[in-house]
């Protein structure tokens, strides 16, 4: 009897629904050429759907960068990616600001008020903590505030590194950043002259430029690149379903002139799908760093 494989996913957005039934859908009308069938289950945040695949519930589970070292943290490195997007190579993280700001660099940041967004989201907090720690003057403090008014008032967690007051977004926790709401929430901020500069995904930034809807928005810095999201399954799923699978999103590659899959990967955003490897996993480094210096590694319900 074929095997099928369940895949776990984060319902983050509605067209999650289409986007995997989809390639659900696909997989099981070319279940004989590939050997295998598929199915899916949507999980509330990622903290669930890492939890589910560490106990075994499901095979695969499609996951941000963060979901994707808590598993490995959590297996001792026994976890292994296997497909990303090819949109999720190279990702960065962009320092913004008003045009006009008189901010150019970070070294400008010091005493103004930075926004950072949701803690679990690599690309809008965690690698603009970790770059602000490592690249601000050692001579001044960092302070952390939960919203621009309460910047300078009462007890804040001081850090190395930095100068700045960093007021934290924390939307959407669960959701790794994937909704983008805690980066709008930045622009938001930026906007109306509450926070001085902030830290978004490169994928918000296109976006807003593409849409033009905050003209008056800069950025100033940009990250080195690092990896998003994989396909993570555990060292000891079976090798031979690991590769049906990879061929089997591999073959849509040359199926994008096919309406629905043109449309399943327009709204997943990307051009083609790729095999993970060494170099795709050594840009989960930094942000391995970053989650270890920020306490983010263990994969709390």
């Amino acid at each position: 009897m074929m095997k099928t494989l369940l895949l776990g996913a984060v319902a983050y957005d509605p067209k999650v629904v289409p986007i995997w039934d989809i390639i659900r859908d696909y997989a099981n009308e070319n279940a004989e050429a590939f050997g295998c069938k598929l199915d899916y289950v949507l999980f509330s945040n990622y903290e669930r759907q890492v939890d589910a695949l560490l106990k075994g519930h499901i095979d695969i589970a499609w996951n941000t960068n963060v979901a994707w070292i808590r598993t490995l943290y959590a297996t001792s490195g026994k976890a292994k990616a296997l497909i990303m997007r090819d949109t999720d190579v190279n990702f960065t993280t962009k320092f913004v600001c008003k045009k006009g700001s008189g901010i150019q660099n970070i070294a400008d940041l010091k005493g103004r008020k930075f926004g950072l967004g949701s803690m679990d989201s690599a690309q809008a907090a965690i690698m603009g903590l970790y770059y602000l720690q490592k690249e601000c003057a050692q001579d001044v403090v960092l302070q952390e505030f939960d919203s621009p008014d309460a910047c300078g008032r009462g007890k804040s967690n001081t850090l190395k590194y930095s100068s700045l007051s960093v007021v934290r977004h924390n939307s959407d926790v669960g959701k790794h950043g994937d909704t983008g709401r805690s980066e709008f929430d930045i622009l938001e901020q930026i906007k109306a002259g509450n926070l001085d500069a902030g830290s978004i995904g490169s994928s918000t930034w296109i976006r807003i430029l593409e849409e033009g809807s905050y003209p008056d928005i800069e950025s100033f810095w940009t990250s080195p690149g690092y990896c998003h999201c994989n396909f993570s399954v555990l060292l000891d799923f079976d090798t031979g379903l690991m590769e049906s699978f990879s061929q089997m999103l591999l073959s849509q590659n040359a199926k994008k002139d096919n309406p629905v899959i043109a449309k399943m990967m327009q709204m997943e955003g990307l051009n083609q799908w790729i095999k993970v490897g060494e170099s795709e996993l050594r840009a989960y480094d930094s942000i391995y760093k970053a989650m270890q210096e920020q306490n983010l590694l263990e994969n709390n319900l």
